[in-house]
């Protein structure tokens, strides 16, 4: 993972208050490392389903990285939709003194064992 480069994206956690969320991207990957301490884009639990889904608040920033072309091929023809970028890319969530969870493929799952799983960006994790 050494093309990797970071940014930052401000939105309203759960108190409606700016935050800020950190974010990893690595294009040859496809993969986008999102660390949020304050809890803006992290899934959130569905007690109806008894699952994690992406909240309105990641799909407000995904859909601003897309306009943005952020891990979007330029050889690629055509405008990419929201959910085609989202089938395309993985992205992992780190939430301090949480386990960290990635979705891939549509699926929200949770990382039990940080060893076993080899893109996670080191640096999140340590922060972890």
């Amino acid at each position: 993972m050494e093309q990797i480069y970071q940014m930052e994206y401000r939105g309203l956690n759960l108190f409606d208050e700016i935050s800020t969320v950190e974010l990893a991207i690595d294009e040859e990957q496809k993969t986008l490392h999102i660390f949020d301490p304050a809890e803006v884009v992290v899934p959130i639990f569905n007690f109806d389903v008894s699952a994690y889904e992406l909240s309105e608040n990641f799909y407000k920033m995904a859909d601003v990285l897309r306009h943005k072309h952020i891990l979007i091929d330029q050889e690629s023809t055509g405008e990419f939709t929201l959910s085609n970028w989202l089938v395309n890319n993985n992205v992992y969530f780190y939430v301090p003194n949480k386990r960290i969870r990635k979705y891939v493929d549509g699926c929200i799952m949770e990382i039990i064992n940080v060893k076993n799983e080899k893109a996670l960006f080191e640096y999140y994790v340590q922060r972890v």
